[in-house]
């Protein structure tokens, strides 16, 4: 029976990133920790693949930057294996000559693990079993995994190097994917993918060092299990996306800063550690600079706990500068790229998202349940004597005021609420805090300071991630697992004295596991599909997984790829405005999404224009509709088509096919102008054409006025059209800008001389209109929309006033004849 293709394409891809992991990164762990941590092996595993990526993708960023100079495809399987073996060498020899000179390093040690820990670690296990079988099933759907990561390394592994013209986001994630499709051969999802899951995993393995570094091995055991079940992980770890990878990034920096911080042996040595780890964070995702706020934050509480003594403040001063040193390198080798090209160095989300953070209660989720494990903790722990009851339920009450209106409804807290929440933590601080004076042992004030800096250093992040981007909870992961260390320390020291009976026992492990199962199982859901789709045929290729959650994307994909196998060996040219993902589907076309052309020679030789909804209004800004002929010509049916489009109920997307070169072209007339008609110096009226010369109630006529342009107009014309009989007057009227859609119009502001216009109207008779009229006559001409003002008429030369008459045979009917 042979393996679903799923499977089989994304085994294919194990090798390359084994390689990336134990080839290079492996080696230049042990190289980089210092001697006496080899014994951590978890430690020195993870930071096999974080160091490994790095050295591969720096590699890959010089021949790729390299190859676009000269026009060379050098990102290439010959290219990248021999000097990846070169750096691999160099940190095996860096490490043998380290291992040579230093005595063995202790052994870490190696208590038994507690029953509830064998059984967190069979948890993650089956989280880990389970993730790994949904991020081999699903190729990439996410919307920044299409526009950015999947797409840029398609483009890559394509073209052998990387464009000058890319900017936005580093390349660490992106070159991976790269990568892994360059050496294995071939543009595969799949196959890119494959080294996701080690990624994922060496992220809870990031957190179990942080635990097990500032604390001990128990409390690492339960901060990866929190994280790692954490659901909302879980539902992520499929993506392919920068979130999950900062936060691993962010937690090693966090680790060897903070080691450095407490005055951990070599200190100099973890401060250049944590500066690396934070270079990888800023050669992945700008954002990981909160980082750098968080160290600041550290150096001032410094500062003030020394009462501003700077010598005194040095140590841990030295410690923050070497860090930063020790980013730069890595850190701002992108941004310095981008500048040097042209680029923004960094690009920063629309204004319009910052509207969007959330600023509600259900953000502070992680501090309240480290506050309500404390709580427990102070009133059933080991202590003699527990915090004053009615000021806690006071305090309690007060937090529960301020935060849950606002979880059970969502909505950003009000002056109200801040004021609640801040007087319920002002209590509970004081309260928990004179308890904690006097019943803290030493270990337990060691844990709180260490915490302490923990959170501070999160802090300025959480903080801007709430007032700014608390939109999605992913783009909170950064922090989470400095977030989840207190309630890590808080059950683990709480639960290593507990001696439950059989019974306690069975009742424990049972509350773990139905706790984390959600977390176990919750890669697996999927919004569009429900918990079954990997186990039946309803989406049995690729094609039907792109589709699921990007229906309406996925219907110009299929349109665009009939054009192409139409006409084989041809560069199919599109312009789509903002429809960031589409170029994912065709790295080797030439597919415009991020100009919104306005000029019409902006759209020479292209096929079609993709208009997307929201993403091409955004794309075009503020952009008047009177100053954008692209938006006028597809309302034009003469020039563009509407070929298809489709609505999903997210996006809509309508493609029309172009024929910009037959605005050239002189109309064929049915109802030629009277003579020559000019209209103000602006436009020449040259006739008409009408499906009709009979009206009658619910009938609907299509009319075409056809202008010819004589000189740029400065002004956006409108055009009046009248409908006047002899009996009754004025009965209709169809005033309007020309060639009027549901886009915008052609304005005159945006004519050229040389072009034929053809103005569409639909004219039906208004409600209440006379049902009877013989020899109506259809009268137009010209106004200023802003004036209302007229333009003057001649008729060969002559002058004939603000209106002319281009048809009087026009009858008016009571009803449809027999």
């Amino acid at each position: 029976m042979s393996l679903p293709y799923w499977i089989s394409e994304t085994l294919a891809g194990v090798p390359a990133a084994l390689w990336m992991i134990a080839g290079i990164g492996l080696p230049w762990a042990l190289a980089l920790l210092p001697r006496r941590d080899w014994r951590y092996r978890v430690e020195a595993l993870t930071l096999a693949v974080f160091v490994g990526a790095a050295w591969l993708t720096v590699w890959m960023f010089i021949l790729g930057t390299a190859g676009a100079a000269a026009s060379a495809s050098l990102l290439t399987a010959p290219a990248i294996l021999p000097g990846t073996a070169a750096i691999a060498a160099v940190g095996a020899g860096i490490a043998w000559w380290r291992w040579r000179r230093s005595r063995p390093a202790e052994a870490a040690e190696r208590g038994v693990l507690g029953r509830e820990e064998w059984l967190l670690i069979a948890l993650i296990g089956a989280a880990l079993a389970v993730r790994w079988l949904i991020i081999a099933y699903w190729p990439f759907t996410a919307y920044d995994a299409l526009w950015v990561y999947g797409y840029e390394a398609r483009l890559y592994a394509s073209t052998g190097l990387i464009p000058q013209s890319i900017g936005y986001y580093p390349q660490y994630l992106p070159l991976q994917y790269a990568y892994q499709q360059i050496v294995t051969g071939g543009i595969n999802d799949h196959v890119a993918r494959a080294g996701l899951w080690f990624l994922h995993t060496a992220g809870i393995g990031a957190v179990y060092v942080l635990g097990r570094r500032l604390f001990d091995r128990r409390i690492g055991v339960f901060a990866a299990a929190i994280w790692a079940l954490y659901p909302h992980v879980g539902e992520w770890s499929r993506a392919g996306d920068l979130e999950i990878l900062q936060s691993s990034l962010f937690t090693l920096a966090a680790v060897y800063l903070l080691l450095a911080w407490m005055g951990e042996k070599p200190r100099r040595w973890y401060a250049a550690l944590a500066g690396l780890m934070l270079g990888i964070g800023l050669w992945t995702k700008p954002t990981m600079g909160a980082f750098v706020w968080g160290l600041a934050l550290l150096a001032v509480i410094e500062l003030v706990r020394v009462r501003f003594h700077i010598r005194a403040a040095w140590p841990r001063g030295q410690v923050a500068l070497i860090a930063l040193l020790a980013a730069v390198p890595l850190g701002g080798l992108w941004y310095v790229r981008n500048l040097l090209l042209g680029h923004a160095p960094v690009d920063f989300p629309p204004g319009f998202w910052l509207t969007l953070a959330a600023r509600s209660g259900a953000e502070f989720g992680w501090p309240l349940l480290a506050v309500g494990a404390y709580l427990a903790y102070a009133f059933f722990g080991p202590f003699a004597r527990h915090p004053k009851l009615p000021a806690t339920l006071a305090g309690i009450a007060l937090v529960a005021a301020g935060v849950l209106p606002s979880i059970l409804n969502p909505h950003r807290l009000g002056p109200l609420e801040w004021a609640l929440l801040a007087a319920g933590s002002l209590v509970l601080a004081v309260t928990l805090g004179r308890h904690a004076r006097l019943e803290w042992n030493e270990s337990q004030r060691s844990d709180a300071a260490r915490l302490g800096w923990t959170l501070a250093l999160a802090l300025p992040y959480f903080i801007t991630w709430f007032y700014s981007y608390s939109y999605h909870y992913r783009l909170s992961f950064a922090v989470v697992p400095l977030l989840i260390l207190p309630t890590a320390v808080i059950i683990g020291r709480w639960s290593a004295n507990w001696r439950p009976g059989p019974l306690g026992r069975a009742v424990t492990a049972a509350v773990i596991v139905l706790l984390a199962l959600p977390g176990v199982v919750s890669a697996v859901f999927d919004v569009n599909e429900g918990w079954d789709y990997w186990l039946t045929d309803q989406l049995p290729d690729d094609t039907a997984r792109y589709t699921s959650g990007n229906r309406a994307l996925m219907s110009v994909v299929y349109g665009l790829q009939v054009w192409l196998d139409e006409h084989p060996g041809e560069t199919l040219d599109v312009v789509a405005p903002g429809v960031l993902r589409l170029p994912f589907f065709f790295p080797d076309q030439h597919i415009r999404v991020d100009d919104a052309p306005t000029t019409l020679e902006a759209l020479d030789g292209v096929e079609y224009f993709v208009y997307g909804m929201p993403e091409t209004a955004g794309a075009y800004g503020a952009v008047p509709p009177a100053d954008n002929a692209v938006f006028g010509a597809l309302g034009r049916h003469d020039l563009a088509r509407l070929a298809w489009g489709a609505d999903d109920g997210i996006f809509r997307y309508d493609v029309y096919e172009l024929a910009l070169d037959k605005r050239f072209s002189e109309p064929f007339l049915n109802l030629p102008a009277p003579g020559n008609v000019e209209i103000g110096g602006v436009a020449r009226y040259l006739g008409m054409d009408v499906g009709g010369l009979e009206f009658w109630p619910g009938r609907r006529l299509i009319m075409h006025l056809y202008w010819e342009p004589l000189q740029p107009a400065g002004a956006d014309f409108s055009v009046f059209v009248h409908l006047v009989c002899p009996e009754s007057g004025q009965v209709a009227t169809w005033d309007g800008p020309i060639a009027q859609s549901d886009l915008g119009w052609y304005s005159t502001r945006v004519w050229q001389p040389g072009e034929f216009i053809s103005d569409e109207r639909v004219v039906a008779l208004p409600e209440g209109a006379p049902l009877a009229g013989e020899a109506c006559e259809m009268v137009i001409g010209i106004y200023d929309s802003q004036t209302n003002e007229r333009l003057p008429i001649t008729l060969d030369g002559q002058p004939i006033g603000d209106q002319i008459s281009i048809e009087n045979r026009f009858r008016l009917l009571p009803a449809q004849p027999d």
